[in-house]
């Protein structure tokens, strides 16, 4: 056995873990400071997971295809959307829905921007929320079909929340 582990053993079993860890050469109070930064994380984000709750205002205006003649124009008034958001492998998920979409990260930012093509249907998803909340959020997403064209437009402002919180939302 070395002799730096024969002296660590004496020390008793913390200065073996220590010295297993690798972290032997750090003073006391270090190992403080680190375990406290690191137990210190925001609740919002754990296991790589980002969860909000954005509050929007906007509208959703349907319109008849050819005419253009207004079907419904609807306000958007405190719509609440709760969001899960998976940092490592750029997806997230609504409260309302449990399909994973594509995201990407620009800058302080998470943005969504996909085509949406279903049976009788084209559209565009766009949404851009805060990385780091709170902040601001906005959405415009579009459907059309062979008779209306959809539109919703949205503004808001996000703010953290934890898993708990998005879990309970889902089951409403």
């Amino acid at each position: 056995m070395k002799q730096s582990v024969r002296r660590n053993l004496s020390k008793g079993a913390d200065a073996e873990r220590c010295y297993y860890l690798g972290i032997s050469h750090l003073p006391m109070k270090s190992l403080l400071v680190i375990s406290a930064l690191i137990l210190s994380s925001s609740p919002a984000v754990a296991d790589d997971f980002l969860y909000v709750s954005c509050e929007m205002n906007g509208t959703h205006k349907k319109t008849a295809i050819p005419s253009g003649d207004l079907i419904s124009e609807v306000p958007l008034v405190n719509e609440t959307l709760s969001f899960k958001v998976d940092l490592t492998n750029n997806k997230m998920r609504n409260h309302l829905n449990t399909i994973w979409s594509d995201i990407r990260i620009e800058g302080n930012q998470i943005v969504q921007d996909e085509e949406d093509n279903g049976k009788g249907y084209t559209g565009q998803i766009r949404g851009v929320m805060p990385l780091n909340p709170p902040g601001p959020a906005t959405v415009h997403n579009w459907l059309k079909s062979k008779s209306e064209h959809e539109v919703i437009k949205a503004e808001g402002e996000c703010r953290e929340i934890n898993s708990t919180v998005f879990e309970e939302v889902s089951k409403q």
